[in-house]
């Protein structure tokens, strides 16, 4: 007798946690906002909206970002343009995209490369007309696509450029 009694209090308890338990998720869901948000998780880039000297290209980046390499900034499909922070030139402004080099310089940038030999302003330390740095810009290829136009040989006085600095996000 005792063991029908005791089945049916283990069942009865049994129901009681489940109905506590559904209620519970019931309660939570309903909390649970049902949009959703997409977040952009590419890196963004810019080119500095002011001119810089070469010796001062290290510094020229806002907070959270810095001079871009150029194998950070070649595929631009990964990133993402800050067209707030960065230079706008042409069309630009429209869609979001970074200036290209056309008719006139807005377009151009201090880059690193990363590697001896190539000219990059004594280590971004010299402004000296007499040191060379390099720079590069967006432009179209002669199938229209996009590709970077690198320049190794400009005095590192910016001269008669507006130079700005590609920058990168951290």
């Amino acid at each position: 007798m005792k063991t029908p009694v005791r089945t049916a209090l283990a069942i009865s308890a049994s129901l009681f946690l489940l109905s506590i338990a559904s209620m519970l998720i019931q309660s939570v869901r309903a909390q649970t906002p049902t949009s959703t948000t997409t977040i952009d998780a590419r890196r963004s880039f810019y080119l500095t909206k002011a001119s810089f000297k070469g010796g001062g290209a290290l510094t020229a980046c806002t907070t959270g970002y810095h001079m871009a390499s150029i194998c950070e900034i070649k595929e631009t499909t990964f990133l993402k343009y800050h067209n707030r922070l960065g230079r706008n030139s042409g069309d630009s402004n429209l869609g979001g995209g970074p200036p290209g080099l056309g008719l006139d310089e807005k377009a151009i940038g201090w880059v690193r490369f990363g590697t001896k030999g190539v000219n990059n302003c004594r280590n971004w330390t010299s402004s000296n007309q007499d040191q060379k740095g390099s720079w590069a810009a967006l432009t179209l290829s002669g199938d229209n696509q996009p590709v970077w136009y690198i320049n190794f040989n400009i005095s590192c006085n910016g001269a008669p450029l507006s130079v700005g600095v590609w920058c990168v996000q951290d």
